[in-house]
């Protein structure tokens, strides 16, 4: 049982990650998405500790991919899945958190507060996606992108090296690697 409440956090990641990527494969038809989820998926479960921040986001991205067709696929009412974006969200934030060990340097309220605060910022990005004829694959990835950026921003608030000029650099990188990933799959069609 000590074993258990020790590696909590790590066996809740890999289960869920499981999860998603089964959903993942019901829904894309592409070998090669498929395979590089796969592998990594298996990469960020071997190096869970060292390679967090990809499981994060591969938890995430995964999971609004999953719940994006859900909706459009099996009709399921768009309330629901809001709040399972939600509860989505507030746990890839508290695992982040988890992993990153910012609960030793920040209150815990205050974290909280940044969580149900990014949970909302997501709910209401997925809200607005939905209503866009974009494929869900570039739809999660927008807000995969910035759920990057609010939590990294927190991070560099917390570590107290925020400044405005890594704020721009920080956003700036992130929109232009969200450019390369959308031309990508404009030209590629994946």
């Amino acid at each position: 049982m000590k074993i258990i409440s020790k590696y909590l956090w790590e066996i809740l990641g890999a289960l869920v990650l499981i999860l998603v990527v089964l959903g993942f494969f019901y829904f894309e038809t592409s070998t090669i998405l498929r395979v590089l989820v796969v592998i990594l998926g298996l990469l960020s479960l071997m190096a869970i500790r060292s390679a967090s921040e990809i499981l994060a986001l591969l938890i995430f991205y995964l999971g609004l991919y999953d719940f994006y067709n859900i909706r459009y696929g099996l009709a399921v009412p768009l309330f629901l899945i809001i709040l399972t974006v939600f509860g989505l969200t507030i746990f890839t934030f508290s695992l982040w958190i988890h992993f990153q060990k910012l609960s030793q340097r920040q209150d815990k309220n205050i974290l909280w507060l940044y969580g149900i605060t990014t949970g909302l910022i997501a709910m209401e990005i997925f809200l607005t996606m939905s209503f866009w004829p974009v494929e869900p694959k570039v739809k999660s990835l927008v807000i995969v992108v910035v759920f990057y950026i609010i939590s990294r921003i927190f991070y560099l608030y917390i570590n107290n090296v925020l400044n405005s000029k890594k704020i721009v650099v920080f956003i700036l990188i992130s929109l232009l690697i969200l450019g390369a990933v959308l031309a990508f799959n404009l030209f590629f069609g994946f």
